[in-house]
């Protein structure tokens, strides 16, 4: 089994990744094939002011990574680095340097140009196993979107159109660890379309301000990015960060008809849609529920089960123990935040939009 060190214990590190390693580790226990050894450890210097979540036995909490040494056996641990993409570099660097080899690094890779290269040279170098946080490619949904790309059935993919919303108002006033809304929700858009289309260019992006009685948060309103893919595909990323009610939603258009596909809202539930309506055609007015095959999707409503994030953990988990490089998903990583650094780049050079529209 494996020890998690989850490092940085904000929304990310605390709400998801403890909260999610709990339920692998139940899930892989009650079939006799424990994954997970708990309690995990999680470090962050503000731990004494925090409010975790987290059960008793599931996690020692630390302040420095000198006390998580303490607790956790590099040759034996997995670190989930949930710190702001600002801060990646030095820390992966100290982990490697105390002999953590398996990482597991929250969306973005990295916050500039310069960080992922060096972020790259030092993996090179020091043999680092670097997954990074892609659970939306790694969802039942996007598999079956993939099978409807790559198996033709409804004709060549044109566009595809990615929508995010969500109000995020009192996060984004209460903590600074984003610098735009580049870095909140179009990390896994942006991932999603490389993975179902293939490598872009970047077209158009702009930001605007997150405004609210309470104050005003220049580039956290929401992002908007257009992309040309090699492929002939084009994309559009949206993402409303002050919208008054959740999206996670996919459209993915063919010659033939559209996907649209929803993604979990939230931790509350765990069951994507996936709707398939061929060109004359309309969706139907009943749902069916589908269960995960490895066929072809075909015309219809599905529902299914989709803990994208748990599935994740656990993939990454058993590819850690068999000592199989990610080298697919690494480059995909690499991609999307070369893409990221270049619209941040783009929305630098351009004045902000006072406000955004879907």
């Amino acid at each position: 089994m494996l020890q998690p060190l989850v490092v940085g214990l904000g929304r990310s590190g605390s709400g998801l990744h403890l909260k999610t390693l709990a339920r692998l580790a139940g899930r892989t226990g009650s079939t006799n094939d424990p994954l997970v050894a708990l309690p995990a450890v999680g470090c962050d210097p503000r731990a004494g002011v925090l409010r975790l979540t987290a059960t008793p036995g599931e996690v020692t909490v630390v302040t420095t990574l000198d006390q998580a040494l303490e607790h956790v056996d590099p040759a034996t641990a997995v670190v989930h680095v949930c710190t702001p993409p600002r801060l990646r570099h030095a820390l992966i660097a100290e982990l490697a340097g105390h002999g953590f080899r398996r990482m597991i690094v929250e969306k973005p890779l990295a916050g500039s140009r310069d960080e992922l290269d060096a972020l790259v040279r030092l993996r090179d170098e020091t043999g680092l196993a670097l997954v990074t946080m892609a659970h939306w490619t790694g969802s039942r949904l996007a598999a079956r979107l993939r099978r409807l790309v790559r198996g033709g059935h409804l004709g060549r993919l044109r566009h595809i159109t990615v929508d995010q919303h969500k109000p995020r108002f009192l996060r984004s006033l209460t903590t600074d660890g984003h610098q735009s809304a580049l870095d909140v929700e179009i990390p896994h858009s942006l991932a999603l379309a490389l993975d179902l289309a293939g490598p872009a260019e970047l077209r158009a992006a702009h930001c605007w301000d997150l405004r609210c009685e309470d104050g005003e948060l220049p580039g956290m309103g929401g992002a908007h990015l257009e992309l040309e893919h090699s492929t002939g595909v084009s994309t559009r990323l949206r993402s409303d960060l002050g919208a008054p009610v959740r999206q996670r939603s996919v459209v993915c258009e063919f010659d033939g008809g559209t996907a649209t596909g929803h993604f979990p809202l939230s931790e509350d539930d765990d069951h994507a849609q996936l709707v398939i309506t061929p060109v004359g055609g309309d969706a139907p007015a009943t749902t069916t529920v589908a269960n995960a095959t490895g066929g072809v999707p075909g015309p219809g409503h599905q529902v299914f089960r989709d803990d994208a994030l748990t599935d994740f953990l656990e993939g990454a988990y058993r590819g850690f123990l068999s000592e199989a490089p990610d080298a697919t998903g690494f480059t995909l990583a690499c991609e999307t935040a070369r893409l990221l650094c270049a619209a941040r780049e783009h929305c630098a050079a351009a004045p902000l939009s006072g406000t955004g529209s879907r």
